[in-house]
């Protein structure tokens, strides 16, 4: 038996984190858009941060320089326009959700990335993970949340 609310949620979830790899990572590696869904699945369990996938990659949208994520206040629609990126990010989307991004983690545990091509100024105050295609990851120093 289906409890259809759950599922219904569920693919919410599953659906609002393959849009975000879809449109912050496309371009990148299997594990480069691993990497981000892996980040979004972190939030999700630090404190101070919305709890369900769609809360932390729409935190913020809102606000012009609220976003956490670019493609969510870029102004520009949010149409799949490459049919294979998408059914990628899908499949990704769902490894990920069911391993909870922990079983071959590739992101060190990060919970902020930014494109190696922009220099935020958050970054000096964190500690860098790793580097996966175009992107740079990294995680706050020890019993720091932000």
């Amino acid at each position: 038996v289906v409890n259809r609310p759950a599922y219904q949620a569920y693919l919410r979830e599953k659906n609002c984190l393959a849009t975000a790899i879809y449109f912050e990572a496309r371009g990148e590696t299997l594990l480069g858009q691993q990497a981000v869904a892996e980040v979004i699945l972190a939030r999700t369990r630090t404190p101070g941060r919305p709890k369900t996938i769609c809360g932390v990659v729409y935190q913020g949208s809102n606000r012009k320089t609220g976003c956490q994520f670019s493609f969510t206040c870029d102004g520009i629609a949010d149409r799949v326009r490459n049919r294979a990126a998408w059914k990628q990010a899908m499949k990704i989307a769902t490894h990920v959700m069911r391993t909870g991004g922990k079983v071959d983690a590739v992101a060190g545990g990060a919970t902020f990335y930014h494109a190696d091509y922009v220099s935020p100024g958050w970054a000096s105050r964190m500690v860098k993970v790793a580097s996966i295609g175009q992107h740079v990851f990294y995680r706050p120093q020890r019993g720091r949340h932000l």
